[in-house]
C-alpha cells in the first residue's frame, strides 16, 4: 500500500517507518495513543509519565525513560488531530539520541486503519553514532518501532 509522506516530520539525516494494517476504528487508536501513562503496553521496555494530570494537548510535555535507567527523556507533544495525527519531538537530552521527532498518522482503508509512523532521529556521538546507526542502530529502531505497531494491532484487535 502507497502512503504519501507530505506533510511528515522533516528529517534529520535518519529515519525509520513503521506502517501495520489494523481492523479498528482511528478513533480507539488514536485513544490507545495518547494515553501517555499506558504506551509502555506498546513499548515494554520503555516507562512514559506526563507532566500533568489533564488530558496531553500540543505543548504537553511527557517523559520517558529505558527501564532499569535513571535518567528520564523530555518530549513535547507538537501536533494532535484527534483521530487521525499525534506527533512528539524529543525537547531535553536523551542518553542515545541527539534529536528525535515522530509523527504517527491513522489512515481509514476500508474496513481497516493503517497506523503509519515515520520516526526521524540523529544518534549522539557524532561520527561513531553514524557508523553505529549504520551497523544496527537503525535495525533496533525500526524493530522497536515495528513490535509496538504490532502490540498495537493485537490489543485493539482483541477488545
Amino acid at each position: 500500500m502507497g502512503i504519501a509522506h507530505e506533510n511528515l516530520s522533516e528529517g534529520f539525516g535518519d529515519f525509520v517507518v513503521a506502517s501495520v494494517a489494523i481492523k479498528s476504528s482511528p478513533e480507539k487508536l488514536y485513544k490507545y495513543l495518547t494515553d501517555i501513562k499506558n504506551l509502555s503496553q506498546f513499548f515494554p521496555q520503555v516507562e512514559f509519565k506526563l507532566d500533568t494530570i489533564d488530558p496531553i494537548k500540543v505543548g504537553s510535555t511527557y517523559y520517558t525513560r529505558q527501564k532499569g535507567t535513571k535518567n528520564w527523556s523530555t518530549y513535547r507533544v507538537r501536533k494532535l488531530e484527534p483521530n487521525a495525527i499525534m506527533s512528539a519531538e524529543l525537547y531535553g537530552k536523551d542518553p542515545v539520541f541527539e534529536a528525535l521527532r515522530y509523527e504517527n498518522k491513522f489512515i481509514v482503508d476500508g474496513d481497516k486503519t493503517v497506523s503509519y509512523e515515520k520516526i526521524d532521529y540523529k544518534f549522539r556521538l557524532g561520527i561513531l553514532g553514524r557508523l553505529l546507526n549504520f551497523i544496527i542502530g537503525k535495525k533496533l529502531v525500526t524493530k522497536q518501532v515495528l513490535n509496538a505497531h504490532l502490540k498495537l494491532k493485537e490489543t485493539a484487535e482483541r477488545s
